[in-house]
């Protein structure tokens, strides 16, 4: 797996053309499914039932189901086949707990050595989260979302790091998407990465590093309490 060049659109993600192969259609189609809600939580994932849903056989979807359960979405027991994973105060506290460890010190070393080329990636993703997050799509801003935090690490940089950062994104896109749910959220959120990206963009890497892990935490400590009220 490849890290997201910065500015890219992550891997997965709905504005994407879809997949050529089958299964990797099936992929996008069911990841979309389980980010949005539309399976829920602990439901089952019967393969009979998406293969008729998507008409296809059922050797497209099992493989589909094996790769989201290699980027943390779906689960498998034995005898009881695959079901969508539980949303976890103890998930959201290890995922953002290693994003605290990790992105708010690679943002900074991002904000004194992206080039301008990666600067003008990381400033056009920005302005296309703010465009999603303006017009409601909450399932394009997820991965939008990932794409902005991305740049600001610079994956030139940091290969091995944002490749860590691209897989702990993904499994926090469902508690994000809930996070931003309240009225006002959004409004913050994007208030937060402006502020983010000035300090980023004028090459000051402490001011970044300081509003990267302000972001993360207060972000955590609410979706904390969401998923208790929720689980």
């Amino acid at each position: 797996m490849s890290a997201t060049a910065a500015g890219a659109t992550p891997r997965g993600a709905t504005a994407e053309p879809l997949t050529r192969t089958v299964s990797g259609q099936i992929r996008v189609r069911i990841r979309e499914k389980i980010l949005s809600g539309a399976y829920a939580p602990g439901a089952q994932l019967l393969q009979d039932s998406i293969a008729a849903e998507f008409g296809t056989s059922k050797i497209p979807v099992r493989e589909a189901l094996l790769e989201l359960r290699s980027e943390g979405l779906v689960d498998i027991f034995a005898y009881r086949g695959f079901q969508v994973r539980p949303l976890s105060r103890a998930e959201v506290a290890e995922v953002f707990r290693l994003r605290l460890d990790i992105e708010p010190r690679c943002a900074a070393k991002g904000a004194r050595a992206a080039s301008t080329t990666e600067r003008e990636a990381a400033a056009a993703a920005l302005q296309a989260l703010n465009a999603a997050l303006a017009a409601g799509q909450l399932p394009v801003a997820g991965d939008l979302n990932c794409a902005f935090h991305l740049a600001l690490v610079v994956p030139r940089l940091n290969p091995v790091t944002s490749e860590v950062l691209y897989r702990l994104h993904t499994l926090s896109e469902r508690y994000v998407r809930l996070h931003l749910q309240p009225a006002g959220r959004v409004t913050r959120a994007a208030r937060e990465h402006h502020a983010i990206y000035r300090a980023w963009a004028r090459r000051d890497g402490k001011e970044t590093e300081r509003l990267v892990r302000a972001h993360i935490k207060e972000t955590r400590a609410e979706l904390e309490a969401t998923v208790a009220r929720t689980a």
